[in-house]
């Protein structure tokens, strides 16, 4: 269970606490988005906007993995669900209000957007990948569901050591549905997440073979770090070649929050090592080069593009962005986005 000590510090740190498990915290480039400075890579990427996007997570203090790499706190690294669980429902409402919350100080920003702000009231993205390993939640399939029975698309991250979970969202899918492709080879996928569950890199493959079941948009996720993963990218190239998916992101590790106490910045390649070293993926993997971020250090790969990679969202909806005047979350809205065609 979340101790008020515990809470206190994550809401120091700006998360905002939803039911007993699940939290919000507003993105930078969300931030960024609605004072004109930029957006994320996903919108580059994808056509997400990025300032109605809620970035989210149903399971705060539940991760099997203590990735070197990662900047959430790994203390509280668990192999089981421990706790209480709660409704889809009431995440995703909690998840809005929250969200919602605190973003209302933009309305006195000078430099704000003020479109944008006007069109933040009504969130169009949820991204299930603010902290913990969101497969651990028993109620996933659900509340991928509620998300999208709602009108918004549901962007799920994992590192893909529950595949009995992957199974149960089948035909449940989430609009993009990303693995962390943390090795190509057992050794170094040890090295780097320090897994507590036994045969993680097993259950990480039979994840990646359900892959070719789901019907929806699948990204293989690299997150390079120097001194951990950042090797033989030729064996990346190998490794990925045969699996089952529409992206592969190859993006650079940064030196921040919680990890800043595990590394250093040495550990932080920069944008053109990251662009070097996918473009030695992608000649092994028979893939292409198509498009990057510099500001993000990531690097988009495909096998080819296609005229579906960006989400035309205004011609989706079709409808006026009106101020509600109150917020009945539990009631799925108009205008619900499709799944796009693979």
């Amino acid at each position: 269970m979340l101790t008020e000590k515990k809470r206190l510090e994550l809401e120091k740190q700006g998360y905002r606490i939803v039911g007993t498990h699940s939290a919000v915290k507003i993105c930078g480039w969300t931030k960024n988005s609605l004072r004109n400075r930029g957006m994320c890579y996903k919108n580059t990427f994808y056509g997400i906007q990025s300032w109605r996007c809620v970035q989210m997570t149903p399971a705060l203090q539940h991760c099997n993995f203590r990735c070197w790499h990662c900047w959430r706190d790994i203390s509280t690294a668990s192999r089981e669900w421990a706790g209480p669980v709660d409704d889809p429902k009431e995440i995703v409402d909690g998840c809005i209000q929250e969200h919602l919350g605190l973003l209302m100080g933009f309305k006195g920003n000078p430099e704000g957007n003020m479109k944008r702000i006007e069109e933040m009231h009504i969130p169009l993205h949820f991204a299930i990948s603010l902290t913990g390993e969101p497969t651990m939640y028993p109620r996933l399939p659900e509340l991928i569901d509620e998300i999208q029975a709602r009108g918004m698309t549901a962007y799920l991250v994992t590192n893909g050591s529950y595949p009995e979970m992957v199974e149960k969202i089948i035909g449940h899918e989430p609009t993009q549905f990303y693995v962390t492709l943390a090795a190509p080879t057992k050794k170094m996928f040890i090295k780097t997440t320090n897994p507590l569950t036994k045969n993680a890199w097993e259950r990480f493959n039979k994840t990646l073979q359900l892959m070719k079941n789901m019907k929806c948009r699948r990204v293989l996720r690299l997150t390079l770090t120097k001194g951990y993963n950042m090797y033989e990218p030729e064996e990346y190239g190998k490794f990925i070649k045969n699996l089952h998916f529409d992206f592969v992101e190859c993006k650079g590790y940064v030196n921040v929050g919680y990890a800043q106490y595990r590394n250093t910045k040495d550990n932080m390649p920069s944008h053109d090592e990251i662009r070097e070293f996918a473009e030695k993926i992608a000649v092994a993997a028979g893939l292409k080069y198509i498009d990057e971020k510099p500001e993000s250090s990531v690097v988009l790969l495909m096998k080819e593009d296609r005229q579906d990679r960006i989400i035309d969202f205004e011609a989706d909806l079709k409808k006026e962005i009106e101020m509600p005047k109150e917020f009945e979350f539990s009631e799925p809205r108009k205008g619900s986005l499709p799944i796009l065609n693979q």
